[in-house]
């Protein structure tokens, strides 16, 4: 398997126009004579020669332009020079107040050579790209292409092309079949078949038509595209986009929405008729959906192709302010994931759920365990509410009572942590519990993908739970290899604040001095993953958790951390790094836990007398914050430590890290894995 990216690339840059594949001429006169050139790009407001002549303009230099010299759509535009290249020699000019007439003249060439295939649109470069090869993982993702009943392209060499439709899998023969919407092509072909945010690439060389299907092995390999980072997806409801043009503001433009995201949508256009074309910049764009007010938003044109339906444009869009970017933010939510919610009251019914689901089932722990916590989570969820920059609980409502839920907070500079995952059956709904999960899991990884600070994500999951080893584990072991993902395993344990505390009089435990901090990060570098170090902010830079501390105070929410030693004979043996979180926040205490650090051979008596003594330190510095109890996480082999103190053990535990790089494919793998299986 072999990924390649483009890191920090949101999408293409910007491109004005159409390069335009053909001979076609226009005549530039600079006041001293015409140069004629060979057309190279043109739009409705520039375009750039290739000049016969030595002799270069300057730039703001004024010009008179002919286009299409001799033939039946001839213009002369006034112009001004932008740009000269004398290495090529080419001369871009911008058009000074075309007028509309000359416009759609100009638009009307432009379909022609589209027509004609002698339009060269902008590049489409992938930001992601990877070659699967992994025999179960290939078998999954071609299952799902015929759960999804998917659809695609079947294309030649030579450029033809053919509309198919995933409709047959065959697990036990390695078959699959596909519908073709014209003829089977001779020799090898390639499928390009449409995923849930990518194109998944199938190379075929045994295809035959048996019983009005196309069926072939399954590959060995396949090959996914992405070409955008953000997911784009149809509107559930009606919604419109308006804008006057910024030419001609006598055109006024109103279409429906094809598709959207955080970042972009999607129309069909009438190029004559709207007069829009590659790299045009729209001050003002209003989108209008029943029931929300009209958003306003600056937006840019990436591209219109040809579809069998017609002109495509696709747009790349902002908000003109943070009070647009949250309405926008809500309008592009409520059209992706209109099954779930985000904003409301659902204490009563959260609450009602983790009972009714198990949730509070841990090893260990009892319904009543959590009483006292309700207050605190109800308290810490108001105060939650609106700020989803910093943490939201996502919910699926069916009827009276919740399906599902799923929480996402971020506790570390540049890292998000999902957690507080529960669902049950509720009588009477119809959809699986893959379906709730899958929309959970979108809603609430999705919106996090817009936050610029965005690294990481992490999960402390339970250790055995089929779901979570079939989505998580096997997604994050399948690029551990390449350091953007990590498991590591630890048994979590639970220590209560208030009881008698065994400290061994041998062992010193002190704020670290600047050298025991540096050996400290040694250490942590030399044992632990880099995703690890790096999402949990266990590096120098950012381990006081400055900003994350800052942003969490600005809500009225708590959160820190601090580091302490254990001296055996002066000499530094073990580190413990002690954390802390609002109240209420996890309802397990995750972020109010200690991590044990060591300098020595775990198994030395001296070693597990310095944890113990850590351990009852932390429960010193958890008083006075209020907590009743906080938890461990035993990542070491040798735990005598753990049994001299009588920590509860609530079970085993991996924590999931993946980096943002890898969400889009997390999430596509999550639909694969959420897709109905096959009969």
């Amino acid at each position: 398997m072999q990924a390649d990216t483009r890191d920090g690339t949101r999408g293409r840059e910007s491109v004005l126009g159409y390069r335009v594949g053909t001979e076609l001429t226009a005549v530039a006169s600079f006041g001293d004579g015409d140069a004629p050139g060979r057309l190279v790009q043109l739009s409705l407001e520039h375009l750039t020669l290739h000049l016969d002549s030595r002799s270069l303009p300057s730039p703001g230099q004024a010009a008179s332009v002919v286009l299409g010299q001799g033939e039946r759509w001839a213009t002369s535009l006034a112009a001004e020079v932008t740009e000269v290249r004398g290495g090529k020699p080419e001369v871009s000019l911008r058009f000074v107040s075309p007028p509309l007439d000359a416009g759609r003249r100009i638009v009307t060439v432009l379909e022609a050579l589209r027509d004609n295939g002698l339009l060269l649109p902008p590049e489409t470069r992938p930001v992601w790209k990877e070659r699967i090869d992994r025999k179960e993982r290939v078998l999954r993702i071609c299952e799902a292409l015929v759960g999804r009943q998917a659809r695609g392209v079947a294309r030649t060499p030579q450029g033809q092309k053919v509309p198919v439709t995933a409709v047959h899998f065959d697990l036990h023969n390695g078959r699959m079949g596909w519908r073709f919407e014209g003829p089977l092509p001779q020799g090898p072909f390639v499928l390009e078949a449409f995923g849930y945010s990518s194109v998944v690439h199938l190379e075929i060389h045994d295809a035959r038509e048996e019983a009005g299907w196309v069926m072939m092995s399954v590959p060995t390999e396949v090959v996914r595209y992405r070409h955008r980072w953000l997911r784009r997806a149809p509107p559930s409801s009606p919604c419109t986009l308006s804008f006057d043009h910024p030419l001609w503001p006598q055109v006024h433009v109103r279409r429906p929405v094809l598709d959207l995201s955080y970042e972009g949508l999607a129309f069909m256009t009438e190029p004559g008729e709207d007069l829009l074309y590659p790299g045009l910049r729209q001050p003002v764009l209003e989108v209008a959906m029943e029931g929300m007010a009209p958003v306003r938003l600056r937006a840019e044109v990436r591209n219109i192709s040809g579809t069998a339906a017609g002109r495509r444009c696709g747009m790349s869009v902002r908000p003109l302010d943070a009070e647009g970017a949250r309405a926008w933010r809500g309008l592009v939510e409520a059209q992706m994931h209109p099954s779930t919610r985000v904003e409301g009251d659902w204490g009563d019914a959260t609450w009602k759920l983790f009972q009714g689901s198990g949730y509070f089932g841990l090893p260990g722990k009892s319904p009543e365990d959590f009483t006292e916590e309700r207050p605190w989570f109800d308290a810490t969820q108001e105060r939650l509410e609106g700020r989803t920059r910093l943490g939201y609980r996502v919910v699926r409502p069916a009827g009276e009572s919740l399906e599902a839920t799923l929480s996402v907070v971020k506790p570390y500079e540049g890292t998000w942590m999902a957690h507080q995952l529960a669902r049950q059956a509720v009588p009477g709904q119809r959809s699986s519990a893959r379906e709730a999960l899958r929309d959970i899991y979108l809603r609430g990884y999705e919106p996090t993908q817009v936050d610029p600070d965005v690294k990481w994500f992490i999960a402390y999951c339970e250790a055995n739970v089929r779901w979570v080893r079939f989505t998580k584990f096997d997604f994050a072991s399948w690029y551990e290899h390449t350091g953007q993902a990590s498991l590591t395993p630890f048994r979590l344990m639970e220590a209560e604040v208030e009881r008698d505390w065994d400290h061994p009089e041998d062992v010193d435990v002190a704020v670290p001095t600047e050298d025991e901090q540096a050996r400290f990060f040694q250490e942590i570098e030399r044992t632990r993953p880099v995703a690890y170090r790096e999402a949990l902010d266990l590096v120098p830079e950012r381990f006081e958790l400055s900003r994350a501390r800052t942003k969490w105070g600005e809500a009225g929410l708590g959160r820190e951390r601090e580091l302490r030693v254990a001296r055996v004979d002066g000499k530094a043996v073990a580190f413990a790094v002690m954390e802390s979180a609002q109240p209420g926040l996890n309802l397990f205490n995750v972020l109010d836990g200690v991590r044990l650090v060591t300098l020595t051979d775990d198994a030395l008596p001296e070693t597990q007398r310095a944890l113990l003594a850590l351990l009852a330190h932390a429960a010193e510095w958890y008083r006075p914050r209020g907590r009743r109890v906080f938890v461990h996480y035993v990542e070491s082999a040798c735990v005598e430590y753990v049994e001299r103190a009588a920590l509860a053990d609530l079970g085993e535990g991996k924590l999931w890290i993946i980096s943002s790089a890898l969400l889009p494919e997390f999430l596509e793998h999550l639909c694969e894995a959420t897709t109905p299986r096959v009969a």
